[in-house]
């Protein structure tokens, strides 16, 4: 690559250490994340219109595709297991390799400075490298649109606004490398450990209970991910003018978020019991 975009300041972390490390300058340049979101937003769009003009038409073969989700084995669901299960075991050794270096800076440093990440040592030793992987994975996960849209279903604000968004907070926060961060990747890795799972089994064959528990679990992590938050705006030197503006702007992408899946819970599992009607002689 003739262009070079360094680590944030006080990385230590050589990028030959980390795994793609290669293609942190590229992925770094503004105009990637942009540029993404706003195709895939597009892309999104246009793809629903067509499933709308198509209806029809995939109503008059809704009994042949019926049979055909009868197999466990297409071809299709076998890409849409394997995309599952790899999102699976990535979350989980995200989770794995964050989590416990967390709870070990606070214990040893204190509340304030394992927090704050106050000498760099969690950015160095496991922040830094799975913040960058973390970014990166938000782009493979753009698949999971896709996979709804060849299924002939349409993609849904929520999943449109959720995923064209997260592509850029995460290239912002990878930029400006505010120690809230952590959050944002042992959270979401946990519940992504569980969604994903959840969803390669259902795809095997195998249907757990309580998929409402999955939207509950998700908007959890929002909320307390939006608490965490708060507590970085309020801890004394903590975070720089820089990392509070971009506390600001997850703030700003978490709070109508919450609030789009707060409306998909109450509209898929909290409908309204339907009143019988007196039959009229």
């Amino acid at each position: 690559m003739s262009y070079h975009i360094p680590p944030p300041a006080g990385t230590l972390v050589s990028l030959d250490d980390v795994p793609l490390g290669q293609w942190y300058s590229f992925f770094m340049q503004w105009q990637v994340p942009v540029f993404t979101s706003v195709v895939y937003t597009l892309l999104s769009f246009y793809f629903n219109a067509r499933q709308s003009k198509q209806a029809k038409q995939a109503a008059t073969s809704q009994k042949s595709l019926d049979k055909a989700k009868k197999s466990r084995f297409t071809p299709m669901n076998t890409i849409v297991f394997v995309h599952n299960a790899v999102l699976a075991v990535y979350s989980a050794w995200a989770f794995w390799g964050v989590f416990p270096a967390f709870v070990n800076s606070i214990a040893q440093k204190g509340v304030h400075a394992g927090l704050c990440d106050i000498d760099g040592l969690l950015w160095n030793s496991v922040l830094f490298k799975h913040n960058y992987l973390f970014y990166l994975s938000k782009y493979y996960e753009l698949f999971d649109t896709a996979i709804i849209l060849l299924k002939g279903r349409p993609a849904s604000i929520l999943q449109i606004y959720h995923h064209a968004g997260i592509v850029v907070i995460m290239y912002l926060s990878n930029y400006y490398a505010p120690a809230v961060a952590i959050f944002m990747v042992w959270e979401n890795a946990g519940v992504h450990t569980i969604m994903y799972s959840y969803y390669a089994l259902t795809v095997a064959g195998i249907n757990p209970p309580g998929k409402q528990y999955l939207t509950t679990l998700q908007i959890a992590q929002f909320l307390f991910g939006q608490a965490s938050v708060l507590l970085y705006f309020v801890l004394p030197n903590c975070q720089t003018q820089d990392q509070r503006m971009w506390m600001w702007a997850l703030t700003s992408y978490l709070l109508p978020l919450i609030a789009l899946f707060a409306q998909f819970f109450v509209k898929t599992y909290r409908k309204a019991p339907v009143r019988k009607q007196k039959k009229v002689e």
